[in-house]
C-alpha cells in the first residue's frame, strides 16, 4: 500500500476507535492510551496526526458532522422546500427526515457528550456549534428564502430566528429524550407526531397561504 494510502488508513483506525472510546468513556475519562490500544498504531501517531486528546474529539466531531450534513444536504435537496406546493407536507418531510438523521446513535451519542462536558470544556460545546448546527441553519437560510420570495412565508423581522424556530421546533422533544437515554428514542410514529405538531404551530405564525 503507498505511504499516502497507509497513513489514511491509520488516521481513519484512529478516528474510529476514538469515537467508540469517546462514546463509551466520555471526554475527561477517554484516555490517548486506551485510543492507541483500539487502533493499533503508536502513540506517537496518534500525536503527529491530531496534536493530543481534544484535536482529535475535533476530529471526530468532523467526521460524524461532515456525515450528517452530506446526509442532511441530501434529504434538503429531495424535498425542494423553497419550491414547495404543499408547506405543511413538505416542512413535515424535512423535519422528519432531519429528527432521524440527529437522533442516530453517533450524533446522539456525541450530543449527549458534548452536554455533559460543556461546563467544564465550553470551547467543545462552541466548536459542536460551529461545525454542525450553524452549517445545518445556513443550509435551510435559502431554501426559507426562496419560500419568502414566492410568498409562500413570513420571515418576520429576525429570518436567522424564525429558521431557528422551525428547526429547534421540530428537533426539541426527540432530541430531550434521547439526551436522557438512548433507550427512549421516540420510533418514526412518534417522530411524525412530534414534527407534524411542529409544523403545524410554525405554520399558524409564520405561514401566510
Amino acid at each position: 500500500m503507498p505511504a499516502p494510502n497507509r497513513n489514511a488508513a491509520k488516521r481513519d483506525a484512529i478516528r474510529r476507535a476514538a469515537l467508540d472510546v469517546f462514546l463509551r468513556r466520555g471526554y475527561t475519562n477517554a484516555s490517548v492510551d486506551e485510543i492507541v490500544t483500539e487502533s493499533g498504531v503508536s502513540r506517537q501517531t496518534v500525536y503527529n496526526n491530531f496534536g493530543g486528546k481534544e484535536g482529535l474529539f475535533l476530529a471526530v466531531v468532523d467526521d460524524v458532522l461532515d456525515r450528517f450534513l452530506a446526509a442532511m444536504t441530501a434529504v434538503v435537496d429531495e424535498v425542494a422546500l423553497g419550491e414547495s406546493d404543499d408547506l405543511a407536507r413538505d416542512l413535515a418531510r424535512l423535519g422528519a427526515g432531519w429528527v432521524a438523521l440527529a437522533l442516530q446513535p453517533e450524533m446522539a451519542g456525541l450530543r449527549r457528550l458534548i452536554v455533559g462536558e460543556a461546563a467544564a470544556f465550553p470551547n467543545l460545546a462552541a466548536e459542536w456549534r460551529d461545525r454542525g448546527p450553524d452549517r445545518a441553519q445556513a443550509m435551510l437560510r435559502r431554501e426559507f428564502e426562496r419560500l419568502a420570495e414566492r410568498g409562500r412565508i413570513d420571515l418576520g423581522r429576525d429570518p436567522a430566528l424564525t429558521i431557528m424556530l422551525y428547526s429547534q421546533s421540530v428537533l426539541l422533544i426527540p432530541n430531550q429524550l434521547v439526551l436522557l437515554s438512548a433507550q427512549l428514542s421516540p420510533d418514526p410514529e412518534m417522530i411524525d407526531r412530534y414534527v407534524g405538531e411542529a409544523v403545524a404551530m410554525f405554520l399558524a405564525r409564520y405561514g401566510t397561504r
